[in-house]
């Protein structure tokens, strides 16, 4: 699932910002058109494999949420391999992949579209997902006297 969309970078950061980051000899519309994509693309791949550490894909939908370090992540990959990385773009990209870190270790979630978590367990009557088991009593009050 791609999460961001080359409209959604120029919305952010300008309708300039692409050309300013992709080399001169790039002025095609079809080829900046399909660098984007791919560069979106090797971001939404990036992000997955985040969210597969806690979440199981394809998710229904894409979490707004996800956008913009879809964005980041996308620009990161475009400037790095067109020689165009700043520190900004740097430190975006370290900010998105840390939000990452932390929705996949269930301290960060995906907001209000937030998927069901696969547990794995049988689910207990509270519908928590929560399974405990215990070995058989070994000791009850009555022989401890």
């Amino acid at each position: 699932m791609i999460y961001a969309s080359k409209a959604d970078i120029e919305a952010l950061y300008g309708p300039d910002f692409l050309t300013d980051i992709l080399p001169g000899e790039m002025t095609e519309p079809a080829d900046i058109d399909a660098a984007v994509a791919n560069a979106l693309s090797a971001a939404s791949e990036e992000i997955d494999e985040y969210l597969s550490a806690r979440y199981r894909l394809p998710l229904k939908s894409a979490p707004s949420n996800l956008r913009r370090p879809a964005i980041d992540i996308a620009v990161y990959v475009l400037a790095n391999r067109h020689s165009s990385l700043t520190e900004d773009i740097r430190q975006r990209y370290e900010d998105a992949t840390a939000r990452l870190k932390r929705i996949a270790d269930g301290k960060s979630g995906l907001g209000t579209s937030e998927p069901r978590i696969d547990g794995g367990g049988s689910t207990t009557a509270t519908g928590s997902g929560a399974d405990f088991t215990a070995e058989p009593r070994r000791f009850t009050r009555d022989t401890m006297r």
